[in-house]
Parts: C-alpha cells; sequence; structure tokens
C-alpha cells in the first residue's frame, strides 16, 4: 500500500528537481505528487529521489590501468585494492606510456544524478600522495632518466600515478616493463596476513641499464589499537638495504655492494648462504622467535644477497687500489659481501605477577672483510664475522598445556630462560714480497642460559649453565706454497689436491654459532600454513 503524507518544511532546490523527478519511476501518475511527498513501502521512510552514490574519476581515460582500478574498487582490503595493479601500471612502459595519472573516489552518500559531473570533479591532488595504504617505486636508469610509480588506498579512494623524467631507450623500456611481476609480488608479500618480504624478483634488475631501485610500502593494520606496518627497499652499485617494521617486530638487512672483488663463485656464496641461513634458523629456535618475522628476516636475508657477481677474471687491476685476490686468499673468505643484519621481536609481557618478565627477541649477524697494503705483493686480507642473539620466553611444565598466566598463583607453573649468545670467526692473511707469511683463523662461541622454575609462584630453581667453545689454528702449512706433499702425484693430481684442500679450509672458516651441538626445533620454527602441508603430506603418507 502507497501513502502519502506531506512534509511542509521541504523546499526542493530547482536544480534538482527534474533529475529527482526522472528518478522516480513507482510515483502514481495521477494525480502528479507535490514535490513535498515521501513515497513509503511498508518500510522505514526513504527519499524516493536518492541514488547509489556515483565513482568519480579524475581522468576519462579508460585504458587498462583504468579497467584494473574498477575491478579492484569494491574490496576494502590492501591486497584487494592493489592486486594487479602494479604490474599493470609498470607494464605500461613497454606500450609506450610514460606518464599516468588517474584517480576514482566514491562520491559522498545521498548524491542525486547531475550533482556532479562523473569526470573531472575530482582533484588530482586530493588522493594522489595521501592513501592510508600506499606503495612507492623509483628506478633510475643509468642514463639518469627517473622513472617513479605511487599506488594510494584510502576507504573511499584508489590512485596511481607513474611519471618520467627523460627520454627512455628501448633497452630502458625493456628493462623496466621487465619488472612489473616482480613489483607485483613485492605487493602481494605485503598484503598477506603474515606479511612476506618478496624483493628477489626486484633484485635481479639489470645493472646495466638500471642504476638503482627503490620500494616503499605502507599498510594499514585495522586491528584494535590501529598501527601500520611498513617496508623501505634500495639497491644500487653501492648497497642494498632492506628494513620492515610491524606488528609482530622489526628487521633490518644491509649489504655492501662495493666490494665485489671479494666476492665468490656462485657455489661459494650458494654454501655460505646455506651456512647463514642454518645459523638463523638455530638462533630461532634457541631463542623462541616468531616464526613468521624469522621466515621475513630469512626472505630478507637471502634476497639483499642475490644477483651478486664477481669482476671477470681478466689480467690488471680491476679498480684503483685494488687488486684480484688469489685462490688461497678467497678460500679463508665466504664469498658474499659484506653486511649487518638485526630482527628484533616485539616485546611481550605475558605475566602479570611478574611485569619484569618479557617475551624478547633480538639477533644480529654481521660480517666485515678488509682489505689492505700499498700493493698486490704486500697486501693483507681480513674477514671477521659475528652474531649475537638476546632472548627470553616462558615455557609451560606440563608439556602439550598451553600457558596462561594470570595474578593466581595456581597459574604461576613455568620455567622463565634467558638466553645470551655470542660467536665470532676471524681469519687473516699478510703477504710481504710476494710470499704469503701470516694465514691465520681463530673462531669463539659463548652461550648462557638461565633457567627460573615457578611452582604454584614460587621460585624453586634458578640455573645458569655456561658454554664456551674456541679454536685458533695457523694456516700457514696449508695454504703455504712450499708444502710437501706425495712425491708419487703428478702435476695435475696435485692441483686437484690442491683445490680440494682449499674447499675443505672454505667450510672450516663459515661461523659456527653452536659447534658440535644439535638445535632443536621449536614449534613455532613452523609457519602454520608449512605445518598445515606436512601434516597433510604425512596423512596422505
Amino acid at each position: 500500500m502507497t501513502s502519502v503524507s506531506s512534509i511542509p518544511s521541504w523546499n526542493p532546490s530547482p536544480s534538482r528537481a527534474p533529475a529527482a523527478t526522472a528518478s522516480r519511476a513507482d510515483t502514481p501518475s495521477s494525480p502528479a505528487p507535490t514535490p513535498s511527498a515521501i513515497v513509503a513501502f511498508s518500510g522505514p521512510p526513504a527519499v524516493s529521489s536518492l541514488v547509489p552514490s556515483p565513482k568519480i574519476w579524475e581522468s576519462p581515460s579508460r585504458d587498462g590501468v583504468s579497467e584494473q582500478m574498477t575491478k579492484n574498487f569494491s574490496s576494502h582490503t590492501f591486497g584487494g585494492r592493489f592486486g594487479g595493479l602494479g604490474a599493470t601500471l609498470l607494464e605500461q612502459i613497454k606500450s609506450g606510456v610514460r606518464n599516468v595519472s588517474q584517480a576514482v573516489q566514491q562520491s559522498p552518500p545521498r548524491m542525486e544524478p547531475n550533482t556532479y559531473s562523473e569526470i573531472g570533479a575530482l582533484p588530482p591532488s586530493s588522493l594522489h600522495g595521501n592513501g592510508e595504504d600506499r606503495v612507492t617505486l623509483s628506478i633510475t636508469t643509468r642514463s639518469g632518466v627517473e622513472v617513479k610509480l605511487s599506488l594510494d588506498s584510502q576507504d573511499d579512494g584508489l590512485a596511481v600515478r607513474m611519471s618520467t623524467s627523460g627520454e627512455l631507450s628501448e633497452a630502458e623500456a625493456d628493462a623496466l616493463g621487465g619488472l612489473a611481476d616482480a613489483f607485483q609480488e613485492a605487493i602481494d608479500g605485503m598484503a598477506k596476513g603474515q606479511p612476506k618480504i618478496k624483493l628477489s624478483g626486484l633484485m635481479q634488475f639489470d645493472q646495466d641499464v638500471l642504476a638503482s631501485v627503490n620500494l616503499h610500502a605502507e599498510v594499514k593494520v585495522r586491528t584494535e589499537p590501529q598501527s601500520t606496518q611498513t617496508l623501505d627497499f634500495q639497491a644500487d652499485s653501492a648497497q642494498r638495504k632492506v628494513s620492515f617494521s610491524g606488528v609482530a617486530g622489526s628487521l633490518d638487512v644491509k649489504v655492501d655492494a662495493s666490494k665485489l672483488n671479494a666476492l665468490g663463485s656462485k657455489e661459494q656464496q650458494a654454501k655460505a648462504m646455506s651456512s647463514y641461513m642454518k645459523q638463523i634458523g638455530q638462533a630461532a629456535s634457541r631463542g623462541h622467535g616468531d616464526a613468521g618475522l624469522m621466515s621475513m628476516f630469512k626472505d630478507a636475508f637471502g634476497a639483499m644477497h642475490s644477483n651478486a657477481a664477481a669482476p671477470q677474471d681478466v689480467p690488471g687491476v680491476p679498480e684503483a687500489g685494488k687488486w684480484r685476490l688469489a685462490a688461497e686468499d678467497k678460500a679463508i673468505l665466504t664469498g658474499l659481501a659484506d653486511f649487518s643484519a638485526s630482527v628484533s621481536q616485539t616485546p611481550k609481557f605475558s605475566n602479570p605477577m611478574r611485569s619484569a618478565e618479557k617475551d624478547g627477541f633480538n639477533y644480529e649477524l654481521s660480517q666485515k672483510t678488509t682489505l689492505a697494503g700499498a700493493s698486490q705483493d704486500e697486501r693483507s686480507i681480513r674477514q671477521q664475522q659475528q652474531s649475537k642473539l638476546s632472548a627470553s620466553f616462558h615455557q609451560t611444565l606440563i608439556p602439550g598445556v598451553p600457558l596462561r598466566l594470570t595474578e593466581a598463583k595456581e597459574s604461576q607453573n613455568y620455567t622463565y630462560h634467558q638466553i645470551e649468545d655470542t660467536a665470532s670467526s676471524d681469519a687473516q692473511l699478510a703477504y710481504k714480497e710476494g710470499k704469503l707469511v701470516k694465514a691465520s683463523l681463530r673462531q669463539a662461541a659463548s652461550q648462557s642460559t638461565q633457567v627460573m622454575k615457578y611452582v604454584l609462584g614460587k621460585l624453586e630453581s634458578d640455573t645458569t649453565t655456561p658454554t664456551q667453545h674456541s679454536v685458533q689454528r695457523d694456516l700457514l702449512a696449508l695454504l703455504g706454497p712450499y708444502k710437501t706433499g706425495a712425491t708419487d702425484q703428478n702435476a695435475e693430481e696435485k692441483a686437484a689436491q690442491r683445490k680440494q684442500d682449499l674447499l675443505t679450509l672454505n667450510d672450516d672458516i663459515m661461523l659456527q654459532s653452536y659447534p658440535g651441538q644439535m638445535i632443536s626445533l621449536w614449534q613455532a620454527d613452523v609457519l602454520p600454513e608449512e605445518q598445515d602441508a606436512a601434516t597433510g603430506a604425512a596423512a596422505g603418507a
């Protein structure tokens, strides 16, 4: 049933009356209703002139970028809004497009048709650079041309922009467009519920054509309280670095890309990377590091060391003040570029009865190589590796029963662990008049574990267990050219034996944080999706 009630105070604007009238499809034709009327359909009153609010576009262009924005706009998540959009934007470079600026915004509610035009009513500056979620990518070519891309999203709007500071060659356009999928992969990594650092693709940029790559991402975490997760990445001829800050904690990895002559072969680098990943995994297990954060740390560490190659082995001095390293020199080096890396877990205070106790995890890892001397024949080489772990955590006294600490003494049955570990490796070589005169390796590792046991809130035991390990080796006899060997070996066999000796030595110089120790896996070392996959595989078997 239709009822009409008068509202004398309603005074419509003349400019809106035609549109409002045209939208009233359900109004009876006779008698014609006056403007001061409400049409009710046995429900809450609603003004018949209301229509769904339109989207307002910055530009009338309807290219691939605009189509992707239209497809994504209905989503309100970081991943949904930016899904495929970064790749679509950067791929425009291959089609000859150099500058793009587009934005779409949902107009305010209760807007009537023709109040604003759908095109051109949105100031370009209103969304660009002002998103709650945002991603920026800046790439500079070897010729000095800078290409900037930005993606911004907020509740009612989405904006993208690409600008190019100069003319691009075909090779530059191909190199830039070739990073489209890698750019999208980095965006998608940040979009996951548990963020992931996916930068390996961007690290494969063509270093002969492109000079630098910079990425910044901000994701608003819509929880209580709200927070922001940020990612910063930079790679050029001097350094590679990445930093992340989020709910779980923060990490920072910096790699010195300037000392290329100290790099090893791909095989040597892979071996060193495997060794470092083992050290990181052992530290995570021993200190009960957050699985997601440690996975990100590993991904960042691996990515920053990728796409790094030693100079071609050609006669002559490669750079002013530098020299080629002999096989004996590289045997005492990891083959990786120098770096500093750290990860810090957001501390949690899970015991209301003892506020001084916290669950935390801090880990540092570094490598530093020093090349000195006035000439090739007077060179000295030193490489130092170091690690440090500080961690603390609570554990239940009853295996399999979750620990829930409250102010009630009945809940206070646990052990509180405090971990302090350090490790170092120091390898040195020195030459005088072209002859090796010094070759040494010193390694040390120490661990301290304090365990406090509480039963019904009372301290029952407090034990500290220290462990130390150290070794010092003189490598002169092994590396020197005057080593006596089996007389029945021919030249080829001696060369093969020499090569094997150097490979064995290279295994020994890797940092050993826990020599001779087995570090058992902690249950949180495995991410939930990995654990589910493993469980499924076991069930299938």
